[in-house]
């Protein structure tokens, strides 16, 4: 049998990092004294304030990022950075970076004639390797000589050292650092330009051990350019050689044994390791993690397992010098250990052909098993399984656990199967390269299809019976079906087990009743609910809804139309309970109403109606869209062909359908009007179209909702049956018809409906915003209410115009208090 395999970690092979030469030791040359000039504008001002002058002899100075014009002023995304310092990006010096003088002080060595010059006078003195120096040119390219003054007051001289234009020449270490105009403070962007230029003064041999006290610079060209110098850096010299890394040798979990070379004319007095999980390289002030090793190999422990590590090694010498530069880093990574808990969701791999690392797969040729993004659990993966009859089945290997017989852990996963049901088979191999280990521990049956079903979650005890060198393994089976799995734990069983299979059933507008299977054992004190409105998931800590000891339990006093969800927790005694239940969702029926207002706005497009409306569908069209509705953003539309049947659109239930003291008014509109009728009326089926019974045919003569007549009013009389329910259908007449706004409200309105001595009227009603009463006389005060009988306004000492406008839409009872105490009680509709 051929057999292909794939461990998801490279436990055997390290990944290393290895220099033939000695590191590069760059450091900064801070300056004590010797500029002459600030050419950097910078702080809240204009630049003729923070600079001394220009860079080119015509009132251009450099920018820093934190220059701002005003206070007020747009940050800069370009500019000399406001912490002075320059990292090069010359290719042949990476690490290399240069530090500013003060940007608040003077910051250049300007030399704008022939024969002028300066001495920079450096705060330590160095030995160097290579002297570099930071400078540019102003309003054309210049030379200078460069003398290199040593602590011993010896000498080096560089002559006609060439310094390029601050535009467009090679060699640079920064670029495109921007500009500004010290007369008008006119600022210029530049990608590329201006520049700071990088060079090279390579210290004779003789020189180098010799720390350098100061530098020396005499402009010697007579052309106009402007010679400007900024800092200077040294490749530090020392005769203490870092050392060359070697393969590393032998790997285990939790250790690495690592070697090196120095050349045979180092005198070291031992090595220092610096190691770390993250590639940040130490620099010579970082502390070594290892220390005193008298050899040139040693045996770095007490590691992590399956973690790549990085790793530097500098020499310790018998001179001034004391140490060398670290050298260039090493990597390698440990190999995979036991483990003894274990969660995995996949996400921190990519997708393909692979597992986890320290997991392993077997694919008998045939099969296919992959990381896939296909609708995982959690996250951005999950692992995909699939065989068809003809082919084999495909092992996920787990990695080893050191606890896999203690008989206290179980594996627990989500899982799910393209086409319910499915069959996962959980056990373990005692060679997790060849599947004919393999030993079934419990066949699981996958009934769901996605992993939001409450039974998404599997859980298999895994005996004490099991070999100590066994690693549990996961096959499907070979039925042409898609198996995913994620979230994967191996954890100790909990003491306290979580109820299982949560139904809800029997939802009423106001009720709802709740079964589950109790786990084995049973809790011994019972179990624990919560239910809310809200899909965030309760805590450990969260109060409960309510207890029961049994498995079953009956839910009131719920609201109706409303989405709700219920989490069931065991409690086996007073200090242990068990995690929550995954959450199960369930939404309480629509209840009769008195009084509606809907302009479908808090709705979505398409082939849909509001809550507690129905659709009974036909073959011709009704949509909720967004084509010039009468008001918001929605409204309904229904279109009937010549020879196709309506769809009718069912509004909720009225408990007051058949008292004959209410109507329906809404707006309506159609694409063309001769002949335009829609129906209004009521079914007594809401499952059967044919069950409607015409109340009005409604003749639409308006094709905008702007036009005076495009409000429609339907009486509805007392004979309709009580169970009736209005709908509304356009006919087959292969017209557009379009509806909103619509209300079901009270007949009369707009007079006094409780007696008092008094008389006045309130108008108009309907309202938009105002509402007038005709009479001020002897009004105290007014009071408006919900149909609940909320206090949703009370003004005193009222004028005859009220301002209604922030009410929202509905029915108020607007109460008259006078000034003799009786009152007058009048229905409004805002609409």
């Amino acid at each position: 049998m051929k057999i292909k395999l794939f461990f998801g970690a490279l436990n055997a092979i390290a990944l290393l990092s290895t220099s033939s030469v000695m590191a590069q030791n760059f450091q900064t040359m801070p300056i004590q004294s010797g500029y002459n000039a600030d050419v950097i504008a910078n702080g809240v001002g204009s630049s003729s304030i923070s600079t001394t002058t220009d860079v080119d002899g015509v009132s251009f100075a450099f920018v820093a990022r934190d220059f701002l014009l005003t206070s007020s002023s747009t940050p800069l995304t370009y500019g000399i950075p406001s912490d002075g310092m320059i990292n090069s990006v010359v290719a042949g010096t990476p690490g290399l970076s240069y530090k500013l003088g003060d940007l608040s002080g003077n910051n250049s060595l300007r030399l704008p004639s022939a024969n002028d010059t300066g001495t920079l006078v450096f705060s330590t003195p160095k030995a160097a390797v290579t002297l570099y120096m930071l400078s540019t040119s102003g309003s054309g390219a210049s030379t200078a000589n460069v003398v290199v003054t040593f602590t011993d007051n010896s000498t080096q001289t560089f002559t006609n050292v060439s310094v390029s234009d601050w535009y467009g020449g090679t060699n640079f270490a920064i670029q495109g650092i921007g500009r500004i105009n010290r007369n008008t403070d006119a600022l210029e962007a530049n990608a590329t330009n201006p520049r700071l230029y990088q060079n090279a003064l390579a210290i004779d041999a003789a020189n180098q051990s010799k720390p350098i006290q100061s530098v020396a610079v005499t402009k010697t060209s007579t052309a106009q350019g402007y010679t400007n110098v900024f800092a200077f850096s040294a490749e530090a010299f020392s005769d203490c050689a870092a050392p060359v890394l070697q393969p590393v040798g032998t790997l285990t979990a939790n250790s690495a044994q690592v070697s090196w070379t120095v050349p045979a004319t180092t005198q070291a007095s031992g090595y220092e390791i610096y190691y770390s999980t993250s590639n940040t390289a130490p620099t010579s002030g970082t502390a070594p993690t290892l220390t005193n090793i008298p050899g040139t190999s040693t045996t770095i422990g007490s590691l992590s397992a399956n973690t790549v590590y990085y790793y530097w090694v500098r020499t310790k010498c018998n001179n001034t010098t004391g140490q060398s530069v670290w050298s260039f880093s090493g990597t390698f990574k440990t190999l995979c250990g036991p483990m003894t808990t274990m969660f995995e969701n996949f996400d921190s791999y990519g997708t393909g052909n692979i597992v986890p690392d320290c997991w392993a797969r077997i694919i008998n040729t045939t099969g296919s098993q992959t990381i896939s993004t296909t609708s995982p659990a959690s996250g951005t993966r999950n692992i995909y399984q699939y065989s068809t009859t003809a082919q084999n089945s495909t092992y996920v290997v787990l990695p080893q656990f050191s606890n896999i017989n203690a008989g206290t852990h179980w594996l627990r996963f989500k899982a799910r199967v393209s086409t319910s049901p499915g069959t996962l088979d959980v056990g373990y191999v005692t060679d997790a390269t060849n599947s004919a280990t393999f030993t079934s521990i419990q066949t699981l049956s996958i009934s769901n299809i996605v992993y939001t079903d409450p039974n998404a979650e599997y859980k298999v005890i895994v005996p004490s019976s099991v070999p100590a060198n066994a690693r549990l393994a996961i096959i499907n089976k070979n039925d042409g079906k898609s198996y995913y799995w994620d979230d994967v734990y191996w954890e100790a069983i909990p003491s306290c087990l979580t109820p299982t299979a949560v139904v809800v059933s029997n939802m009423s507008t106001v009720s709802a009743d709740v079964t589950w299977t109790a786990p084995s054992p049973a809790p011994a004190n019972g179990y624990e609910y919560f239910i809310s409105t809200n899909s965030t998931a309760p805590t450990a800590t969260t109060p409960a809804s309510g207890t029961t000891t049994l498995t079953t339990l009956s839910i009131s006093n719920l609201t109706a139309n409303t989405t709700y969800y219920i989490w069931i927790r065991s409690v086996c005694s007073s200090s242990d309970s068990s995690i929550w239940s995954y959450p199960v969702t369930f939404k309480t029926l629509c209840g009769p109403v008195t009084l509606l207002s809907e302009n479908f706005d808090s709705y979505g497009t398409g082939d849909v109606v509001p809550d507690c409306w129905i659709r009974l569908a036909g073959t011709g069209s009704q949509t909720l869209t967004t084509t010039t509705p009468a008001s918001g953003t929605r409204n309904v539309y229904q279109f009937t062909g010549t020879t196709s049947t309506p769809t009718t659109v069912v509004l909720p239930v009225f408990s007051n359908i058949n008292a004959g003291t209410h109507k329906l008014r809404f707006k309506a509109r159609v694409t063309a009007t001769a002949g335009a009728l829609l129906n209004v009326g009521y079914v007594t089926n809401t499952a059967d179209a044919n069950s409607f019974v015409l109340l009005q045919a409604l003749p639409i003569l308006n094709t905008a909702y702007t036009a005076a007549n495009s409000e429609y009013t339907v009486t509805v009389p007392s004979s309709v049956p009580a169970n009736a329910r209005l709908a509304i259908k356009s006919p087959s007449d292969g017209k557009s018809y379009y509806w909103d706004d619509i209300f079901w409200e009270a007949n009369t309105l707009g007079t006094s409906e409780v007696g008092t001595k008094k008389s006045l009227s309130v108008y108009p009603n309907p309202f938009r915003d105002v509402v007038y009463i005709s009479d001020m006389k002897d009004v105290k005060s007014v009071t408006v209410n919900d149909v609940s009988g909320r206090v949703v306004k009370l003004i005193d000492n009222p004028g005859k115009e009220l301002n209604l406008s922030t009410l929202n839409s509905g029915l108020y009872l607007l109460s008259i208090t006078f000034k003799d105490g009786s009152k007058s009680v009048t229905k409004i509709i805002k609409q």
